[in-house]
């Protein structure tokens, strides 16, 4: 006969087999699927990622004030843990933008100085670029000069895109959804829930280091600024930024720190609320399907916002039109592209030359790009030569008759002041010149 705690064993595992004994199980399951309570608690801390690049993206785009910006990050499930990140950030490093995802090295054209980027921007500025165009080729090299003069759009203040208007929409939306069950069964902690996420979600994305992190930047006070960026060797698209005015993208890509004391003070008292907030949506009874609906779609529009593909000027760059038959050199090879482009704008061929040709190069190609290291040092010297002695400006000759056409006779330009430029280009046009001459009786025999 078996002991009696085996019976007792076996009469409750017999007891407990068949279908009338999982009503309980079902009946659970069904609690959970009416009103998903316990659910929202836990869906409360993931997603932290997102949110810092869903607001690395919108950070600077709404009206700005000394101590404010308005950027449309929609309050999502995500926030939670994104404060946890940012308060450790804030006591740390001190910095709230996340790191580049794309690599881009940043190449002076006028120093040939090279850098790692670390700048958000700039590498979702070659990201987007590269999304553009699809074509296999050696090398796509796309010249993009920013807009200057009187009405051009600001550096550093980026255009309001359809990201930006469809997180504006997001956060009506949910706070419309959130005042339906209010409305319906008096249940207004839906509403509290989602009015204090929100505020709070505009709180955290609108403090002022955002957007001086995300911009920090000299301006550009004398002469132009040509850099090259690309994802470097291997790579089939580079673009060249000429700015005229406006900030320097070799002090972006930098990634210049410019943190606050009240960053971190703000941050600290951030998550505690959120934390309160999660306990407020730990306590909520029923109705819990709208709240998941909202957090939700907040969790959507952060999603497409760290994602989406956007202009130049989303971003803060503002480009002037680019002629895809003027503006963009694609050659046969890398070498061809790269000597196309040392003719288009000087010094951009040779700050990328030994970025795509670490190696020795081939006869005539060597030959090539020591004379044009050679122009470059002449211009170099004679424009130091200049800055000991500068120029002086030519007087205009007075009683000096009109042209025929009645125009207005030409500004007077400092006598030396492109000497250094005319003297390497006649020197190139000599040599040019020469070994045409020394090709023609070859060619005519």
């Amino acid at each position: 006969m078996p002991p009696p705690l085996l019976r007792h064993l076996a009469s409750l595992a017999i007891g407990s087999a068949g279908p009338a004994n999982t009503q309980p199980y079902f009946s659970a399951e069904r609690t959970s699927w009416l009103s998903p309570d316990d659910t929202l608690s836990i869906l409360m801390i993931i997603g932290g990622d997102i949110v810092q690049r869903a607001v690395a993206q919108l950070a600077g785009s709404g009206p700005l004030t000394p101590y404010w910006h308005f950027a449309p990050v929609a309050f999502s499930f995500g926030w939670l843990a994104y404060s946890v990140s940012a308060l450790t950030s804030a006591v740390g490093d001190g910095r709230l933008m996340p790191q580049p995802d794309c690599p881009v090295i940043v190449v002076n054209a006028k120093t040939g100085y090279r850098r790692q980027n670390a700048s958000w921007i700039l590498g979702r500025l070659v990201r987007d670029y590269e999304k553009d165009r699809r074509e296999d080729r050696s090398l796509n090299i796309a010249f993009y000069h920013t807009m200057s003069g009187e009405g051009a759009p600001e550096a550093g203040v980026p255009a309001r895109d359809w990201v930006y208007w469809s997180g504006v929409f997001v956060i009506l939306a949910q706070l419309a959804i959130s005042v339906v069950p209010g409305a319906l069964h008096g249940n207004w902690i839906v509403l509290v829930v989602t009015v204090g996420g929100t505020v709070l979600a505009l709180l955290g994305s609108g403090l002022p280091q955002w957007r001086e992190e995300k911009y920090a930047a000299r301006t550009i006070e004398k002469g132009p600024e040509v850099v090259c960026l690309t994802r470097g060797n291997g790579s089939t698209y580079a673009m060249v930024v000429i700015s005229e005015t406006g900030i320097r993208l070799e002090d972006l890509a930098g990634g210049r720190d410019k943190q606050r004391r009240t960053t971190s003070v703000m941050s600290a008292a951030l998550s505690i609320l959120w934390v309160v907030l999660l306990l407020t949506v730990e306590g909520l009874d029923g109705d819990a399907w709208y709240l998941l609906a909202i957090g939700g779609l907040g969790m959507v529009q952060n999603v497409v916002a760290a994602g989406a593909a956007r202009s130049a000027s989303a971003l803060g760059i503002h480009f002037a039109p680019l002629d895809k038959d003027g503006d963009v050199i694609c050659g046969e090879k890398v070498i061809d592209s790269l000597m196309e482009a040392e003719e288009r704008q000087a010094g951009v061929g040779l700050a990328m030359l030994k970025l795509f040709f670490p190696g020795e190069l081939r006869p005539h190609e060597q030959s090539f790009w020591d004379k044009k290291k050679a122009g470059k040092s002449q211009v170099a010297k004679c424009h130091a030569d200049n800055g000991k002695n500068p120029p002086q400006m030519s007087k205009p000759q007075d009683n000096r008759p009109l042209p025929q056409d009645d125009r207005p006779l030409a500004t007077p330009w400092p006598e030396s002041a492109s000497k250094c430029e005319a003297d390497s280009l006649t020197s190139n046009l000599s040599e040019k010149s020469s070994q045409s001459q020394s090709a023609a009786p070859s060619s005519i025999l």
